[in-house]
């Protein structure tokens, strides 16, 4: 029979204590040994606690976006478009706040791919200087200017700097990766002309002046007799519209121009007016009725339809084709850049949710 010995025994004995130690701690009582191993080796679920605790909603390349810097942009985007926050419900502010975390995300994307490729993005500091002059021209002094940085979290002037230097660092990488997509060839220009030749065809114009007696408040009988007197004298050759309107008038805005109410499109007058006013022939005043009174109205000018020559539109469609381009492009570059990164971000629902 095989005799063990006695150190051997006392080696055996205590490595089984520790062995029964180490699976009470980790599988039963959640010791320290198990605690220090979680805070070295965090789980999924660690990590999500410990970010939820800290109002961390996402990271991105283990840098995180807060929950107040999602707020901030929301407040940003709402202030933007001239809406009050109070009035905008909770399901269309859970959409928003979900934008507002998505340009975050796509954002510090593009800070990690610059900082990467800053020799594909360094600028000057004289076009940082640049920028920031024309930035503080506007605000009327330097304590509104404190106060805008306030309101957007901007520390100090040097934070200001390093936030401008950055977006056009920015800029410059997302042009040298899209340059080529946005160029507007003159043959793609003049083919957009020729297919919007429609589009870019003015409508008829009409200059007119007349003279107005409301009918609110008498009888409508009375002042078509009125004026039907004028508008007599006034094709005898006694008198004129421009002569009759300070005096006659009761249109304020145009009585002290002579009646004339300019250059006007049919589409941007009332129903009852623009029906008369482009059907009538030219200098021949008439006498007309609509919901508001009695008008003696004359048509001086007339400015048929008309497209301009594509050499007087070229320089204005290349450059609103170049723009849209330019959108499509940076859209889709930052969509591309966002799906390659997709791994290294983290979103934590429950913050937002």
């Amino acid at each position: 029979m095989l005799k063990m010995s006695k150190s051997f025994v006392i080696r055996m004995t205590l490595w089984s204590v520790l062995m029964l130690y180490l699976l009470c701690d980790f599988f039963l009582f959640n010791g320290p040994l198990r605690s220090e191993l979680r805070l070295m080796f965090p789980t999924k679920e660690d990590r999500v606690a410990e970010a939820v605790a800290e109002g961390i909603c996402a990271r991105v390349y283990n840098a995180p976006i807060y929950l107040s810097q999602v707020d901030r942009r929301l407040q940003e985007r709402l202030w933007r478009t001239g809406r009050d926050p109070l009035r905008v419900s909770e399901a269309e502010l859970k959409m928003l706040r979900w934008l507002a975390l998505d340009e975050l995300i796509t954002e510090a994307v593009l800070r990690i791919k610059v900082r990467v490729n800053i020799e594909q993005a360094r600028v000057s500091s004289k076009d940082v200087n640049d920028e920031l002059a024309q930035f503080e021209r506007r605000f009327g002094s330097a304590q509104q200017l404190d106060e805008a940085m306030a309101a957007q979290g901007i520390g100090s002037r040097k934070e200001l700097r390093l936030r401008m230097q950055a977006r056009l660092e920015q800029e410059k990488y997302l042009m040298s990766k899209i340059r080529a997509s946005v160029t507007v060839s003159d043959e793609e220009a003049k083919n957009w002309y020729d297919d919007h030749s429609e589009e870019l065809t003015t409508s008829e114009q009409r200059r007119v002046r007349h003279l107005f007696i409301a009918t609110l408040g008498r009888s409508s009988d009375e002042v078509k007799q009125i004026l039907a007197g004028h508008l007599e004298s006034i094709k005898a050759g006694n008198s004129s519209i421009e002569n009759l309107a300070a005096s006659v008038s009761e249109d304020e805005g145009s009585k002290g121009a002579g009646g004339d109410l300019g250059w006007m499109l049919k589409d941007r007058l009332p129903g009852d007016f623009a029906a008369y006013t482009f059907t009538m022939p030219l200098n021949q005043p008439n006498l007309i009725r609509t919901k508001l009174g009695w008008h003696i109205i004359e048509v001086t000018e007339i400015r048929p339809p008309e497209l301009q020559p594509y050499e007087k539109m070229k320089a204005e469609i290349m450059t609103s084709l170049s723009d849209l381009r330019r959108k499509q492009a940076i859209d889709q570059y930052r969509h591309q850049l966002r799906l390659l990164n997709h791994e290294k971000v983290e979103i934590y629902r429950q913050l937002l949710d």
